[in-house]
């Protein structure tokens, strides 16, 4: 039962019915016409059992290549006064699988040496049967039948010689195949392994990029708070709880907003993204922590399109952290404009030119909201115009809105 479960779990349906049909093909030949063991006349029965035997096995010679090459080749060695059509075809689609499928260690190779055995012991036997046979068959026709089965020394040699070919060449092409198999098989898993390395590089990145947008501005605006409440404990004591109670709330804010990064590194969903009046109370918050600007909003804001709202309102919290760190006391200009072909957003504010041959610090956040602008197809550039910090960014629609 075990072997028969095995067995038909091996089994493969294109194997089992090209195996079917060279069954078929190879039964009707020997009725029509029997192949017979050399020194036993009247065995008509071998050509059946012959075609069982090594056709059969056609249907694991890609589950089982070395068991089915050596069923196949199991009588070979027998000396016969004809041979089937189909099985020298048989015999390179056993030994292409051996090479192919089978994995090339000694299981293998002695598949291969017991077919070149079996074979060439056939050939070496049909002489032998020929020299004892002949002499002792009175049946005039019967041993004109066997004398022309006779090969000449030369001619035997050459039938072992092809045999061999048809044994070792299909076996090595096999071999070929296989190797050429495992590596591709290896160029897949390294790309494989390159793309999973970029995934966590880019996972790496989002990490870096949702702490700094989120912290940062939470710090800054607790930093602009605390500087507020030491002036205050220092001239009007009564007036410090504000600011106090401001960075208390900002770092209940920033705690939320961390719990909120991270469910969404752990299941890779967009997390709850502002909408219009989202970004009105982000820009109104700013103001009251002391981050002065004013939000001016053009056309139709869009209210389906989750990660371009994400990006515009990390973009602009961004710019309000920078304005407030870089330029406190200054009023930050945000203008959104909304359109079919997408959005732009622009964000201005005083700030002291950088010292000639110098450039701004930029640090992580200005890197982070141009990965943000690209990964929506878009771009987005910061410089200096007139005594003003400006970003600009454009962020096209997807292509089912245009």
């Amino acid at each position: 039962m075990a072997i028969r479960d095995g067995l038909a779990r091996g089994l493969r349906r294109d194997d089992a019915l090209l195996a079917v049909v060279f069954l078929a093909v190879s039964l009707v030949q020997v009725l029509l016409q029997p192949v017979e063991v050399l020194w036993l006349p009247g065995s008509r029965w071998f050509g059946p059992l012959l075609v069982v035997v090594s056709v059969l096995p056609l249907a694991w010679r890609r589950s089982r290549p070395v068991a089915a090459a050596l069923a196949g080749a199991a009588l070979w060695w027998v000396p016969t006064d004809g041979f089937l059509y189909l099985g020298y075809v048989t015999a390179i689609l056993l030994l292409f699988a051996v090479g192919r499928w089978g994995g090339g260690g000694r299981p293998a190779v002695a598949a291969v040496g017991w077919a070149l055995l079996s074979g060439t012991s056939g050939i070496v036997a049909i002489e032998q049967a020929h020299d004892r046979l002949v002499p002792l068959v009175f049946d005039v026709d019967l041993r004109e039948h066997l004398a022309a089965l006779r090969l000449p020394g030369s001619d035997a040699l050459l039938s072992a010689a092809g045999f061999w070919v048809v044994i070792l060449v299909p076996y090595a092409v096999g071999r070929l195949m296989a190797a050429q198999q495992r590596v591709s098989d290896e160029r897949v898993v390294a790309e494989r392994e390159a793309a999973r390395r970029s995934a966590v590089e880019q996972e790496r990145a989002r990490i870096v990029r949702e702490l700094h947008d989120v912290v940062g501005h939470e710090v800054t605006l607790m930093s602009i708070q605390s500087e507020a409440a030491a002036q205050a404990l220092r001239h009007a004591p009564e007036r410090a709880a504000q600011p106090v109670e401001a960075v208390r709330e900002t770092a209940h804010r920033a705690s939320r907003e961390l719990r909120a990064i991270l469910d969404l590194l752990g299941d890779g969903e967009l997390p709850v993204v502002p909408d219009e009046r989202g970004l009105q109370e982000l820009a109104d918050r700013a103001a009251r922590l002391g981050i002065a600007n004013r939000l001016s909003v053009v056309g139709d804001p869009w209210s389906d399109a989750p990660r371009h709202w994400l990006a515009v309102n990390r973009i602009v919290q961004e710019c309000l952290t920078n304005a407030g760190r870089h330029a406190p006391g200054e009023e930050v200009d945000l203008r959104l404009e909304w359109s079919p072909a997408g959005v732009s957003v622009r964000a201005s504010n005083p700030v002291p030119a950088p010292a000639p041959g110098g450039s701004p610090h930029l640090g992580r956040g200005v890197p982070g909201m141009q990965e943000r602008a690209r990964s929506l197809g878009g771009t987005l550039e910061v410089g200096h115009v007139a005594g003003h910090f400006v970003v600009t960014a454009w962020l096209p629609a997807e292509e089912g809105r245009r």
